[in-house]
């Protein structure tokens, strides 16, 4: 009797245990269902952000490619930009150069031609109004 009873008492416990086991799996099968919905909307998320994710990748080498024509355009141009401003600096030393001629060469010389003017003005002002004033004074 006392191997019916082991018997019984195991055949009881593996009762027990498959019907734990088949619970679990019956628990487990709607998280299993709702981990299946979970992948399948994550697959169509990425093949959605993949079309996505092309889309930009071409926008931005596009953006690249113009990018690159304008530096280049830029480039070129500050060839023109940095020659002309050689041309400017040039001129800038030209009108320098001049304003040191003007100061130390003709300066001098307009003073004494703006003396000369100033003193032959004051000078023909007293001798008109000398004549003047002697005729006028004569006169009377």
């Amino acid at each position: 009797m006392r191997e019916d009873l082991a018997v019984t008492i195991i055949a009881i416990a593996i009762g027990c245990i498959a019907l734990v086991i088949a619970a679990a799996v019956f628990a487990l099968f709607p998280l299993v269902r709702q981990a299946q919905q979970l992948l399948s909307r994550l697959d169509r998320f990425l093949q959605s952000t993949e079309g996505d994710v092309r889309l930009t990748l071409g926008e931005i080498r596009e953006a690249a490619r113009n990018l690159n024509e304008i530096s280049t355009g830029v480039l070129k141009n500050m060839d023109k930009v940095s020659n002309t401003a050689d041309a400017l600096e040039g001129l800038g030393e030209t009108l320098r150069n001049t304003s040191d001629i003007i100061r130390t060469g003709l300066h001098p010389r307009l003073l004494s031609f703006g003396a000369l003017l100033v003193g032959l003005r004051t000078g023909s002002w007293s001798l008109l109004r000398r004549l003047f004033l002697r005729t006028f004074v004569k006169r009377r």
